[in-house]
């Protein structure tokens, strides 16, 4: 989301089950695609599995996967995967989750935990350079040998 939009992470937080910190809230998503009002906005929230993500762009700028893996035996799978008709098969599937937003004006997201601070953004964080406009994104789960991971793709939808 836009940094101006990104809440205060842990900031107010007590615990994760009943306070309304951004962090508790963000810990109270149990899918792998959701989004909690923020700030005067909303933030997408990417839950479930621990892994590290990575942001996979297509040759547009209007889109592109993120990418949480969970076992990888070589980082080099990753990109052949994701243009397999299995993986396909699975985003297009009625199991794959399914979420729309906004974008601000810029386009621009930042990947954080939500453990942080928007305003405090700065060393390992990314942005993610979108052309602005309403976003889906669809979630699976991919399996093949020597792999297993999270996969988000993201689609501008107008």
């Amino acid at each position: 989301m836009n940094s101006s939009r990104i809440g205060g992470g842990l900031e107010g937080w007590h615990d994760h089950t009943a306070d309304q910190s951004d962090y508790a809230r963000a810990c109270r998503v149990t899918t792998w695609l959701g989004s909690i009002a923020c700030h005067h906005g909303k933030a997408v929230v990417l839950s479930g599995d621990a892994g590290d993500i990575a942001w996979y762009s297509n040759d547009h700028a209007d889109g592109g996967f993120l990418v949480q893996w969970i076992g990888v035996d070589d980082e080099r799978l990753i990109e052949p995967a994701l243009r397999t008709p299995q993986l396909r098969d699975l985003l297009e599937g009625s199991a794959a989750e399914q979420l729309e937003w906004e974008t601000g004006a810029s386009g621009k997201m930042w990947l954080i935990d939500a453990a942080d601070r928007g305003c405090d953004l700065s060393g390992n964080h990314q942005a993610l350079a979108l052309l602005p406009g309403s976003y889906l994104a669809k979630a699976a789960y991919y399996r093949s040998s020597g792999l297993s991971m999270v996969v988000r793709e993201v689609c501008r939808s107008r």
